[in-house]
């Protein structure tokens, strides 16, 4: 079997099973389980997956955002600049600063980019945590809450009460839109109350947010664009909105600088 194939048959064993065994995939392609490790790194860095102690489990937040049609392409171009999106990200940060880190894959990237420094890191993502759990210069703060369906999410009160009495340097936080008329919108209300919890915390709030969420719109309005001071994306994004951050003093990253 090639390596592409089997790359392959264990996205569709992630589909039915949502997680995978690094003995049990090593045992079915008749591999070593050092080659396995390495499709399982390759499959994370496409965004199909999280390592886990042994195996992996499915990235079900990203399988969500993405439209049926046409899935393995859409993923890995989607993936690809939400790593973009990461390395800008990670570059912002500042050893022995304390940084939030919202539910989603496109913050997800970013945690995979901050391994090697020094500071603290509060989420409300269970992915997250565990992406930062072995770095060892990282402190990892998990807020308490309450696990959303389907998700890797904490919100609810106890989430609500973990941020009291804390204070944030940066808020790098995604949505699911940014619009004109509806400004950042996110997945839900519950979303934004804990969200907005973390604004009053931070002396400095970031968007990330990939090329696709310009023009989209989420169920739960966030605030308007005039919310953060700086905006990460891709160079792709319509020229109406980089006109509009440029007259209205929003620092705009995008990944043109990376390529």
């Amino acid at each position: 079997m090639f390596p592409i194939e089997r790359l392959n048959k264990i996205k569709e064993l992630l589909f039915k099973k949502k997680r995978v065994d690094v003995y049990e995939l090593s045992e079915l392609f008749s591999v070593t389980e050092v080659t396995i490790r390495r499709d399982l790194d390759k499959l994370e860095q496409m965004g199909v997956l999280l390592k886990t102690y042994g195996g992996a489990v499915l990235n079900e937040n990203l399988l969500q955002a993405q439209p049926a049609t046409n899935a393995s392409e859409t993923d890995d171009k989607i993936a690809e600049e939400k790593r973009m999106i990461g390395k800008i990200a990670a570059q912002m940060v500042e050893d022995g600063e304390a940084i939030y880190l919202s539910p989603g894959t496109t913050c997800l990237e970013i945690a995979r980019n901050l391994k090697d420094k020094r500071l603290t890191v509060v989420t409300n993502d269970l992915y997250i945590a565990l992406m930062l759990n072995e770095s060892i210069g990282i402190k990892v703060v998990v807020t308490g809450g309450d696990l959303r369906p389907s998700s890797s999410m904490l919100t609810g009160g106890f989430t609500m009460q973990t941020l009291t009495g804390i204070f944030i340097n940066k808020a790098f936080i995604s949505v699911k839109g940014v619009h004109f008329d509806s400004g950042y919108t996110v997945g839900s209300y519950e979303e934004v109350m804990v969200l907005q919890e973390v604004m009053k915390i931070s002396s400095d709030i970031v968007i990330a947010a990939d090329y696709t969420k310009f023009g989209a719109i989420g169920f739960a309005k966030l605030g308007d664009l005039s919310l953060a001071s700086k905006v990460i994306t891709n160079k792709q994004i319509p020229s109406e909105y980089k006109k509009h951050f440029f007259e209205q003093a929003v620092k705009l990253y995008t990944t043109f600088e990376l390529e």
